[in-house]
């Protein structure tokens, strides 16, 4: 395992976005070096790979190009017209939020925008309530079936000023699986199933069976619902007809919605949150990532020498 200077992986991403003149490299970049110091490895900068097929094979646009369809107050829908979604959505929670008690952005048609928990806490630093979910390509199956159906449902909510709740609804992220194959590890028993459906700690089988969600049919529904709710506002893509997130041969056809709630409109009452956080005497979401964050700035971020050897041969230089 390599350890790599924050800073040094920042610039060899934006080195490789420049030499396919992609705009706001930099931002793509703070990104994914963040996903990495938070923890979030499976958003992070394996995620380039991908992007960059896209990019070359013209899938996703290299510049930012997206259509307002409907816009009322703060309110809005998008399509982003395959525009790099990390991007688009930075531009977008730096909106004026606070005229309105409640907004929702929803989206269409942008390439994969890493983790949720980027964009619910730049709201939650501005005093809002952010919550934020999306859909992607199936990754996850049914209970007592083998077929992937859904996404892993990723779900982020931000309760100024410091909570930041970025799960997924899968018992594990799909990415966490792609770098543990990766790795030659094997998974815990009771994330995935293989092809026919059964338990599995292989990472490959897994891939190609499919992940199961937290909470079993419950935790299936709910996910079912939440991705229902992102086809229904965004008018995206839905179930196996979601293309374009790992697979970039195709372009990307899924659909994200963030809700900003201005707190001053209701109670913004925090003396319950802290007395509840003092009896558990426990980490609150979010806090966990600050703390490795801390310490991979100064220790450097792990990356393994196969994905670093990925990201060195996309560099022309």
């Amino acid at each position: 395992m390599k350890k790599v200077r924050a800073d040094e992986l920042k610039g060899l991403i934006i080195e490789i976005l420049k030499e396919r003149e992609v705009e706001d490299s930099d931002v793509i970049a703070d990104h994914f070096v963040e996903a990495e110091l938070r923890g979030h490895s499976s958003h992070g900068i394996q995620r380039l790979v991908p992007l960059v097929k896209g990019i070359e094979l013209g899938t996703i646009s290299k510049r930012l190009r997206y259509e307002i369809i409907r816009q009322s107050g703060n309110s809005m829908w998008i399509d982003a017209k395959a525009s790099i979604g990390i991007v688009l959505w930075t531009k977008l929670v730096e909106r004026e939020f606070t005229s309105d008690p409640i907004s929702i952005i929803a989206v269409k048609n942008s390439s994969h925008i890493g983790f949720l928990g980027y964009y619910t806490e730049k709201l939650g630093k501005r005093g809002l309530v952010g919550i934020m979910f999306g859909n992607a390509e199936p990754a996850v199956v049914m209970p007592g079936s083998s077929r992937k159906v859904l996404s892993t449902t990723p779900i982020s909510i931000s309760i100024p000023p410091s909570i930041v709740l970025d799960m997924a609804l899968s018992a594990t992220s799909r990415g966490k699986i792609i770098q543990a194959l990766r790795r030659k590890e094997k998974i815990p028993l009771g994330l995935a199933v293989d092809e026919n459906g059964n338990p599995t700690e292989d990472p490959e089988r897994a891939l190609r069976g499919g992940l199961l969600p937290i909470g079993g049919m419950k935790g299936f529904f709910l996910m079912l619902v939440l991705e229902s709710l992102v086809s229904f506002l965004t008018g995206s893509a839905l179930g196996s007809d979601v293309k374009g997130v790992l697979n970039t041969e195709s372009p990307p056809n899924k659909g994200e919605v963030v809700i900003g709630i201005n707190p001053s409109f209701f109670a913004g009452y925090r003396e319950e949150i802290e007395k509840l956080r003092e009896t558990l005497g426990i980490e609150f979401p979010g806090e966990h990532g600050l703390n490795v964050r801390a310490k991979r700035l100064v220790d450097g971020i792990p990356i393994d020498e196969e994905l670093w050897n990925q990201l060195r041969k996309l560099s022309r230089k």
